[in-house]
């Protein structure tokens, strides 16, 4: 008679156990909107005005925040510039051929050159700054300038 009594009272617990939780499965698959959880929600957004600026400051620090040491403070070096004797050299853009771009399948070349550490795509005949491309190679460009023919060579 004990165990029948124990029996029925472990089989209505675990029962009510098993309904809570497919109920709450149940309900949480196809809730159901009852007017009392409805709310009324204002459709229009009017976000608040920041009338404070954000400013910081960046300082130098003398410490090295992961090592503790100090740092040191970098020496300024000075360098002093040689003039080059040769008057050619003076009157000479510094030019430097880069390479070659060129289409497969046809035999239009551009060539990319640096005229005063200024890039261009130049085209054969082309003129840039008094000088003119006047033939080239992927190997090295031919260029004129002021009525004379200079061959420089790939970097």
């Amino acid at each position: 008679m004990k165990s029948r009594t124990k029996t029925y009272l472990l089989l209505v617990t675990v029962l009510g156990i098993w309904g809570t939780i497919g109920y709450k499965i149940v309900s949480g698959v196809s809730p159901t909107i009852s007017e009392e959880k409805q709310e009324n929600f204002d459709v229009a957004f009017n976000p608040k005005t920041n009338t404070e600026v954000d400013t910081f400051s960046i300082q130098t620090l003398e410490r090295d925040p992961f090592l503790g040491t100090l740092t040191k403070k970098k020496k300024s070096v000075t360098r002093t510039l040689k003039k080059p004797i040769n008057n050619k050299a003076n009157n000479l853009p510094q030019i430097s051929y880069n390479g070659l771009v060129k289409k497969q399948n046809t035999t239009d070349m551009v060539f990319v050159v640096n005229i005063n550490n200024n890039q261009y795509l130049l085209n054969k005949g082309q003129v840039i700054d008094s000088i003119t491309l006047i033939n080239g190679n992927d190997k090295d460009i031919t260029i004129r300038y002021k009525n004379k023919n200079q061959t420089i060579k790939r970097q």
